[in-house]
């Protein structure tokens, strides 16, 4: 029985993976709630979310510690929800985009560099000139080789096709609902669509993704165009943190590969014209393991190869 328990979470803007760990890396328990990170502090219900988490994790004995990973800005609004339901136990909220327990974690798997594409995108990488980041510029600007980035460009081009009456094949079928009741002819209808649009959540965008991976493989042109650009933005992420370097590894890492062989080789497709570096994925691997890693270090345990099979076993 481990003596020390801690808690590991980690936090997008979809969902937070919150989970105890022993000192010797045994998973005790694990839980799920909405995500916390955001933009800006006061949009999401942070505390509330926090202590729903603690309320259900709270029965497995006293904390030594917790290290809850971010996939936002909003450090201290998350990191004083935590610290109000946790007294007095040592807790540390780092950005997931930092690089600090992502790339400590990756080196376990022979990588110096990580690509990580969930609902949005950013890509970090330890290389001869020291750290570079490539990506994570946010929903406007820079979430491309994303759920969020897919879902977005999804809807821009069935926008569009009402403008057009291009034909975009199935891809079309996503939005049915937002012209459901409307007469779009009208200027009126027009702009109820465009609010209808406009109040699509980043989350409800990104969920789109599956649907339209299984509509490429279907073979609705459209769709796979978005795989082919998100395809290139992963590619170009990996190029923008990695050294030329045979031997180097940039680790492909995020809920946006997952069950998606058609992507993973595109992207591998077109990083190796880019790169002597190898592209790796591991589906077992996920911020959620770097979290466990880095709260176990944080707290002074000596993480082994051992523990790190471990850990990625347990999930």
């Amino acid at each position: 029985m481990d003596k020390k328990l801690y808690i590991a979470a980690d936090s997008g803007g979809s969902k937070t993976v919150w989970t105890v760990i022993g000192e010797n890396g045994d998973i005790i328990k694990k839980y799920v709630t909405i995500g916390l990170g955001a933009a800006k502090e006061g949009t999401l219900p942070v505390a509330e979310t926090v202590a729903d988490a603690f309320e259900k994790l709270s029965d497995v004995g006293m904390l030594s510690g917790i290290f809850l990973s971010l996939g936002g800005p909003n450090v201290s609004e998350v990191q004083s929800a935590i610290k109000g339901c946790a007294k007095g136990v040592p807790v540390k909220v780092e950005r997931e985009a930092c690089g600090n327990s992502m790339l400590y974690a990756a080196r376990f798997l022979d990588c110096s560099a990580v690509v990580m594409c969930g609902t949005g995108s950013v890509a970090v990488g330890d290389t001869k000139n020291g750290r570079k980041y490539s990506g994570g510029w946010g929903p406007v600007y820079g979430d491309g080789g994303s759920g969020g980035g897919m879902g977005s460009d999804a809807l821009r081009i069935f926008l569009r096709s009402i403008d057009t009456n291009k034909d975009i094949g199935k891809l079309a079928s996503l939005f049915g609902h937002l012209k459901e009741d409307l007469d779009i002819t009208t200027f009126e209808g027009r702009m109820e669509l465009k609010s209808r649009a406009i109040n699509m959540s980043r989350r409800e965008l990104a969920s789109l993704a599956p649907r339209i991976y299984k509509l490429a493989e279907d073979g609705d042109a459209a769709s796979y165009g978005l795989y082919e650009s998100a395809a290139i933005e992963i590619a170009d992420l990996a190029y923008g943190v990695s050294d030329d370097l045979g031997d180097f590894g940039v680790l492909l890492c995020g809920g946006f590969f997952a069950g998606k062989p058609m992507l993973l080789e595109m992207s591998e497709r077109l990083f190796a014209k880019m790169s002597r570096a190898r592209l790796i994925y591991e589906p077992r691997f996920s911020p959620i393991v770097a979290a466990q890693i880095s709260v176990l270090r944080e707290n002074g345990v000596k993480v082994t190869h051992a523990m790190f099979d471990k850990i990625l076993n347990d999930l």
